[in-house]
């Protein structure tokens, strides 16, 4: 299964933030003993640096762009993709874009903590959804 990780996440593994931590957690396990390929927006590098040296200084941000790197795959979007971003019916820009690159690299599922920002738009599901669909798939 081939899964794009939004970009809340990562961040919910770097930033130890509870109580959502655990289910990230668990998923990057399972990226990291490859049952599951684990995507990640190159956009979404950047901007985890930024929020983690804020909040943890610049070595532990180094340290988790490393981690980063070591464990996922990184997705990319070329002009053409933003500009369709840009021209969705969604509110959220950087969700669009996460929702063009998912679906421009054949990935099976969006994974995400805010649902709701990408409407009823299919393959897009939380934590707790995703571990439930590995779980039956593994069954």
């Amino acid at each position: 299964m081939k899964v794009l990780f939004d970009t809340n996440i990562v961040l919910d593994i770097a930033l130890n933030r509870k109580p959502f931590v655990e289910q990230a957690a668990l998923l990057w396990r399972l990226a990291e003993q490859k049952e599951i390929m684990a995507g990640l927006s190159n956009t979404s590098i950047t901007d985890i640096f930024y929020i983690v040296r804020k909040h943890a200084g610049q070595a532990k941000a180094r340290s988790f762009i490393a981690d980063i790197l070591d464990t996922f795959s990184l997705v990319d979007i070329d002009e053409e993709g933003f500009r369709e971003a840009l021209n969705s019916d969604m509110q959220d820009f950087e969700d669009a874009v996460q929702y063009v690159i998912f679906a421009r690299n054949g990935c099976d599922v969006l994974a995400t903590r805010n649902k709701i920002d990408f409407g009823n738009r299919p393959n897009v599901v939380d934590p707790a959804e995703l571990i439930q669909q590995i779980s039956a798939e593994g069954a």
